[in-house]
């Protein structure tokens, strides 16, 4: 039963990964190295969130068997080698003797310590921790960094990109490196911090885990206000559609900038085209280049010089490196281009259904008629017909947008309180820790997997949806539909390797699983055992993993109160601010660029009709013209009107092409 639970979760996380790598990611025109790793990245870090819960399970369990009350328990008893077990043996005998000596004259109570539904062998799970969490390891710190140089490099050899990216990633590996030495000559200053292998194994942990912890709660604090307030705002048409035209007005200010600069781009390409003829030794290079371009311009670019143009200078020479340069440029400009054409059309598709449901809400019959009708298929007709649309986008779907903002919030205050209480042990105060422990001392494995499983989930989805929401310019944006580049995927696979260990420590640490959180000696999870402990530095044992996420609450006030929006906004970054002019002026401009977008399709829509309309009359009249002749082939054409049809059939069948 294990082995199949396990088995369905490993085939879960899978086809969850995939279907979120799809919706971001473009296998068809990206590397599949790229995909690969992206996908390892994403799995790896989403199958850590899933298994967790059967590790807290099973630790409960330990915890039951560890307090049974067994009389005259020994290593020989057992025939114990492992030194693990003799660990544990050891502490069985310490703990059944404070038993022995606290229940003096009393009767022991032998539990009855049933294993989990979901118990596995106690050697898989310390062994997956390790292939999952050094392989996040591996790929956020050294192979990820890597691949983002590479995909960004505009080199054209593959020797030629690694080469760069190493050069690009020296700063970057040469900063941690540093804090890392730093960090190894404090603990080798203090005589007290004996260094060992296993220290210097904590210590490089501790490293990693800070910096994640540190990412984690900025992360997570936006996203427990964000979250609930995205849903609440989703409620309200009104505000949507306002919202939608002020992006729909900045993506329209993006696409043409994307076009001119793609132009320019374009025009470069060009000139060097026309300067490198086809015995230059730098014409391979422009052809990689040229393949990238646009088809109706890769045709007249692909036709090269016989001669040099008599006007060029050396000036103008190009050269290897300032093709490397455009290379880089028209990679960036293409996609660019894309991506915002793709957010330009999302955009009206979103704004014209948010019309329809404000201008359907009065409709005393309860049907959606929508401006633009969606061909569907024959089962999703009956299933969704004009009634039932119109309860959903009209009535129902606002009513549960706010309850599911109302639960999320609960949610979100239980998160913060149990941050800023996890570490109080007597009395118990973290929310989270109370639920698991009830149901561990009840022995309901299964509601204890469940409440686990609902709060690392809670915890990941506002941290993951943070990751997928930040926007670093151009250099960093996930765009759904497909649209997202190579760079933002794998930085996005670095996040999500670097915040997930750290994020299950502190979960960890919220339900009270953590014996040097709460100072009790007890059996840990097989996730902390391998982890280890950050006792080397004192400093972040018992103050930065402690204190730091009481931050969350000064983070989550700002957030509520979108202080850094006002401040983006200040300086120039727009953004969506009520009552501010530049924002009013964006959401009329958005308007009208709907409004114009709307009358373009009603006339290709009406263009449209009126050729199909033509089409039918013409038909219908060859067709009766047809019967005509037949019948004069019978008969006397004795009706002089049908002889004139006949003709006009001809020339309007010979016409038609020619009507806009």
């Amino acid at each position: 039963m294990a082995a199949l639970v396990l088995g369905l979760e490993l085939i879960l996380v899978f086809l969850l990964t995939l279907l979120v790598l799809n919706e971001y990611g473009n296998w068809r025109t990206q590397h599949p190295i790229v995909t690969v790793a992206v996908f390892v990245a994403w799995y790896f870090s989403f199958l850590i969130i899933f298994i967790i819960p059967m590790d807290v399970s099973a630790t409960l369990y330990q915890q039951c068997l560890n307090a049974t009350v067994i009389p005259n328990i020994t290593e020989e008893h057992f025939n114990i080698s492992d030194p693990l077990l003799v660990n544990v043996s050891r502490a069985i005998q310490n703990v059944t003797a404070y038993e022995a000596k606290e229940t003096e004259g009393l009767v022991p109570v032998v539990q009855e310590c049933e294993p989990p539904w979901s118990y596995v062998d106690p050697h898989v799970l310390p062994t997956l921790w390790r292939v999952l969490y050094w392989t996040c390891q591996f790929l956020s710190w050294l192979l990820l960094p890597l691949m983002q140089s590479y995909a960004l490099a505009g080199e054209f050899s593959v020797g030629g990109k690694l080469l760069a990216s190493l050069k690009r990633n020296a700063i970057y590996y040469g900063t941690y490196l540093l804090v890392f030495g730093v960090l190894l000559i404090y603990v080798a200053a203090k005589p007290e911090l004996h260094l060992s292998w296993s220290r210097l194994y904590t210590l490089i942990v501790t490293a990693s885990n800070t910096w994640g912890l540190f990412l984690l709660i900025l992360l997570l604090g936006h996203g427990l206000v964000d979250i609930p307030r995205g849903f609440w705002r989703a409620s309200s048409l009104s505000f949507q559609l306002a919202y939608t035209q002020f992006k729909l007005a900045k993506v329209a200010t993006e696409k043409a900038e994307a076009d001119e600069e793609l132009d320019d781009v374009l025009g470069e390409v060009k000139k060097a085209a026309d300067y490198i003829d086809a015995r230059h030794s730098l014409r391979p290079c422009l052809e990689l280049i040229i393949s990238k371009c646009p088809g109706e311009i890769r045709e007249k670019l692909s036709e090269a010089p016989k001669t040099r143009p008599p006007s060029s200078t050396t000036a103008t020479v190009p050269t290897q490196a300032s093709l490397v340069m455009l290379h880089k440029r028209l990679i960036s400009a293409i996609h660019r281009k894309f991506r915002t054409s793709s957010s330009w059309l999302a955009l009206l598709e979103d704004g014209f259904e948010l019309e329809d449901c404000i201008r359907n809400q009065p409709n005393g019959d309860r049907t959606f008629r929508p401006t633009f009708p969606v061909a569907r298929g024959q089962l999703h007709s009956m299933i969704c017909t004009p009634r039932i649309e119109w309860f959903w986008k009209c009535l129902a779907r606002q009513w549960i947008l706010k309850a599911v903002a109302v639960i999320i919030v609960i949610f979100a205050v239980m998160v913060v309180w149990s941050e800023c209480t996890f570490f109080v042990v007597e009395p118990v105060l973290s929310l989270f820790a109370i639920f698991v422990t009830l149901a561990g001392y009840h022995r309901e494995y299964f509601n204890v997997e469940l409440a686990s499983f609902f709060i690392i989930a809670f915890l990941s989805i506002c941290t993951y949806r943070t990751v997928f929401k930040i926007r670093f310019f151009n250099y960093y944006h996930f765009a759904p539909r497909h649209q997202t580049d190579e760079n933002s995927l794998i930085f996005g696979g670095t996040l999500l390797c670097r915040l997930t260990p750290p994020m299950c420590l502190n979960f960890l640490s919220l339900i009270h699983m953590d014996s040097h959180i709460i100072k009790t000696r007890t059996a840990e999870t097989a996730f902390t055992r391998i982890m280890g402990h950050l006792d080397v530095l004192p400093i972040i044992s018992e103050g930065f993993n402690i204190y730091f996420p009481m931050l969350i609450l000064v983070l989550c006030l700002a957030t509520y109160f979108r202080l850094g929006t006002r401040i983006l906004n200040f300086f120039g970054f727009q953004q969506f601010v009520d009552n501010d002019d530049l924002s009013v002026d964006l959401v009329n401009e958005g308007r009208e660029l709907m409004q114009r977008e709307r009358r373009k399709r009603l006339r290709a829509e009406d263009t449209k009709n009126r050729r199909e309309q033509l089409m039918e009359l013409v038909n219908n009249t060859s067709n009766f013209g047809r019967v005509s002749r037949f019948s004069r082939r019978e008969h006397a054409c004795r009706l002089p009107i049908q002889c004139s049809l006949i003709v006009t059939s001809g020339s309007l069948t010979g016409n038609i092409n020619s009507f806009p």
